[in-house]
């Protein structure tokens, strides 16, 4: 299957980042329909499609409860932070941050702080990029009007002076003591020796979200009386048992993600990651967008009309222009990405070792396309500040505080919080899945065969790289890059719009040895699975429309003559990289189908718990729009080329929908309970459908 992130599939409907969201469903969502054997139930009645500002309100939030995945990330988290040796490690590195930096710079560095004895180390390379060159630490000053930017009001500790030397490497260590353990660390900044540090920072990192919430934690607990919990954030609360609740905080990240411009063209990051359209877009979907909608700025904005997106290619493919390798040249130095879901991502953010994979750390988390998506040290919060930095500007000079605004750290914070929530939390354990399907068992056979035993048996050895159809490799918890040949494989971008499609060189800004005009070593991101058949078309150009297509893109001479093509060849005992013939295509693209149906089956079911458990909460009108569109997913999904895979899992899934259907329309109280409980009765027989005993 796909070496990369894969795009959205058209017409998807609104399903588990929205169980995440819960209330917080952005407005103007369709009325969801559920398929029968008589065509469509009739919509559901309108509500008003409250916005995330009318529906997200911290209260009607926290009354929804479970699940709190983010609290038992965080609670991960910690312990393993914590065994590392908690804040007298804290590791994080420093590059070009788009939207921070004065200017563009190839010098990186990858240090330690010492948040409890007050040390800091520093290395560096490529710092004659720079010269010598000053460290400093930055604690951003709240308020309003403030954001993540150092500026003039924000408070400067300054942490020593690196000089390189004729390699343009340095080292840094200094004792810093209280000054450092009693400061707040926002973000890490190297400047040219002597300049300004508010107005000349080139290199930039800041501590990720569950960093800052623990150091903030630690500080706060030795300052208060033993056995009191302090205040994470403004916005957070205490949850039973003592444990920091961070709801809140995620409901405020998703009224930012779909309604905040921050000061610039309208777009805001629901623009391209759709609510209703499993946070993604593509063609199918753009197609239903009003004339003057944000995403489509570059047609009636002359500030924006050229070298900001190219329209045909948006609308014809669903990809959007990306300037990954800098912004010193926009006419000719872009590429032109498909829109990745946001699903999920707290499984796939770990980074492969340094250099394990042709990719490096930094980037310290593997966001975007090629794992590179972030600036500065590279992580989900730095994320944002990107991409309002690329898509939300008035104008190409991208000056932020005058064409927009950059995010506040509470801002980030927010942001990277609601999207570390949304999604699954884990992968499915493959060993554990019978199927009942003859033709999906076969698949499941198929993908997690390594070997093609000399040549006699059909192996994808997908389970290799996507392990129990996750994103990390097999036998760690690491997500890796790999050149799987889709830039040799036909781009659709090069017949519909020649003069604006651009090779894309994936992981990195050097020019590439192996695709000829783009920047990068060549290698991608590699996606989950398990949303793969709600989620086309796919990899990093949405070059192949079905899933059947993707899986059988790995038959072709482009993935054979490919770095990991030829990798599997040399490892396999008939000297095969991928071997499956156009049945076996067909099994592991029904595999997956039903893998993904059980996932719909899986959401729909916590959602129609919930509405159970908390009858007359302000947003299960929402709720139940979601739980219907998660069961069309599941109906969908089971429609195979070859025919439905089964039969009698549909017929339980449309009597499922028809009871949520019908529980919506009825008020709170036992009749409407006696329908959720009949939801959940068909959902259960779905799944056992679907599955054998084990």
């Amino acid at each position: 299957m796909s070496q990369e992130r894969y795009g959205p599939r058209a017409g998807a409907s609104l399903r588990r980042c929205v169980l995440s969201v819960l209330t917080l469903t952005v407005g103007s969502l369709t009325a969801w329909t559920v398929l029968t054997d008589r065509g469509p139930l009739p919509p559901l009645a309108e509500s008003g499609s409250p916005s995330v500002a009318a529906a997200g309100e911290a209260a009607s939030y926290l009354a929804l409860g479970e699940p709190r995945k983010l609290d038992v990330a965080f609670a991960r988290w910690r312990s393993a932070h914590e065994q590392s040796g908690g804040d007298r490690r804290v590791t994080l590195s420093v590059r070009w941050a788009k939207g921070l930096s004065a200017r563009q710079s190839r010098a990186q560095g990858v240090g330690s702080l010492n948040l409890v004895d007050g040390n800091v180390t520093f290395a560096f390379t490529g710092l004659d990029d720079i010269g010598p060159a000053d460290l400093w630490l930055v604690h951003n000053t709240p308020g309003p009007g403030r954001s993540v930017r150092p500026e003039a009001g924000d408070e400067f500790l300054y942490a020593g002076t690196a000089v390189p030397d004729g390699r343009g490497e340095a080292r840094l260590a200094q004792s810093l003591g209280r000054s450092l353990t009693a400061f707040e660390v926002d973000l890490v900044m190297v400047a040219p020796r002597g300049s300004p540090p508010a107005e000349s920072g080139v290199l930039f990192g800041a501590l990720p979200l569950f960093q800052r919430l623990y150091s903030r934690d630690r500080r706060a607990q030795a300052a208060q009386p033993a056995g009191r919990w302090p205040e994470l954030l403004s916005s957070h609360v205490l949850a039973a048992g003592g444990v920091p609740s961070l709801d809140p905080l995620v409901a405020r990240g998703a009224k930012l993600f779909f309604n905040e411009t921050f000061n610039g063209n309208r777009r805001t990051c629901g623009s391209c990651h759709r609510a209703e359209n499993n946070l993604t877009i593509d063609p199918q979907f753009i197609a239903t967008l009003p004339r003057r909608d944000p995403l489509f700025v570059a047609e009636f904005d002359a500030n924006l009309s050229k070298d900001f997106e190219k329209p045909l290619l948006m609308r014809k493919l669903g990809v959007i222009l990306e300037n990954v390798d800098g912004t010193d040249d926009l006419p000719n130095k872009f590429t032109m990405r498909g829109v990745p879901h946001t699903l999920a991502m707290t499984t796939s953010l770990s980074p492969a070792p340094d250099n394990a994979d042709g990719s490096t750390v930094p980037p310290d988390q593997r966001t975007g396309w090629s794992g590179d998506g972030a600036p500065g040290n590279g992580t989900l919060r730095e994320f944002a500040i990107g991409a309002v930095t690329q898509h939300f500007t008035r104008k190409l000079e991208r000056r932020a505080g005058i064409d927009f605004r950059l995010p506040s750290d509470d801002e980030l914070d927010a942001m990277e919080a609601f999207q570390l929530f949304t999604g699954r939390d884990a992968d499915p354990d493959l060993t554990q899945l019978k199927l009942r399907s003859p033709l999906a068992a076969s698949g499941q056979a198929v993908f997690l065969r390594a070997d093609t035993e000399g040549g006699t048996l059909a192996a994808g050895k997908c389970n290799l790289c996507h392990a129990n159809a996750g994103a990390n490799l097999a036998g760690t918890t690491a997500n890796f890059n790999f050149d799987t040949g889709v830039e040799a494989f036909p781009d659709p971008a090069d017949r519909i719009d020649p003069a604006n499609s651009r090779p894309d060189g994936g992981f990195g800004t050097s020019p590439s040895p192996t695709v000829p005009g783009a920047f990068g070593n060549g290698t991608f991101n590699t996606p989950p699975l398990v949303e793969a058949a709600d989620t086309a078309p796919f990899f990093h150009n949405n070059a192949v429309a079905t899933l059947e297509g993707a899986v059988n893109f790995y038959n072709s001479g482009a993935f054979a003559n490919s770095p990991s093509g030829q990798f599997l060849s040399a490892q396999d005992s008939g000297g095969i990289a991928i071997l499956m013939r156009p049945p076996d295509v067909t099994a592991v693209g029904a595999f997956l189908r039903v893998l993904n149906c059980l996932e719909n089956i899986r959401a729909t079911g916590e959602l129609v718990a919930f509405i159970r458990a908390n009858q007359g909460s302000a947003g299960n009108a929402e709720l139940f729009k979601i739980a219907i569109a998660e069961a069309n997913d599941a109906l969908e999904v089971l429609l195979a080329p070859s025919g439905n895979l089964d039969p009698a899992a549909s017929g339980f899934l449309r009597s499922a929908a028809q009871a949520v259907s019908m529980a919506s329309r009825l008020p709170p109280g036992p009749p409407q309970v006696v329908q959720l409980e009949m939801a959940r009765l068909w959902l259960k027989r779905s799944r056992v459908q679907l599955q054998l005993a084990p």
